[in-house]
């Protein structure tokens, strides 16, 4: 995962995003150590088994690209 990362810092990528069935406890443990946020859940969004599972959205914003200078999009 630090790997992953620091690859999209080195090629100034501000965001990354993570989808996670909400059962799977370890991951989203895993995530959040390396400071993904949890933004919002997708219902019965995830399929295994046999079985929809609800999927939780998650977000890593780097300190280190980003900021001032960013493009913006207005609601033209």
């Amino acid at each position: 995962m630090l790997g992953l990362i620091g690859a999209s810092e080195a090629e100034r990528y501000w965001t990354l995003q993570a989808q996670i069935m909400a059962e799977n406890t370890a991951s989203r443990a895993l995530h959040a150590k390396c400071g993904f946020r949890e933004v919002g859940i997708r219902e019965r969004l995830g399929h295994l088994n046999g079985v929809w599972h609800d999927v939780v959205l998650l977000e890593r914003r780097s300190p280190k690209t980003g900021g001032p200078g960013l493009p913006t999009r207005g609601c033209d």
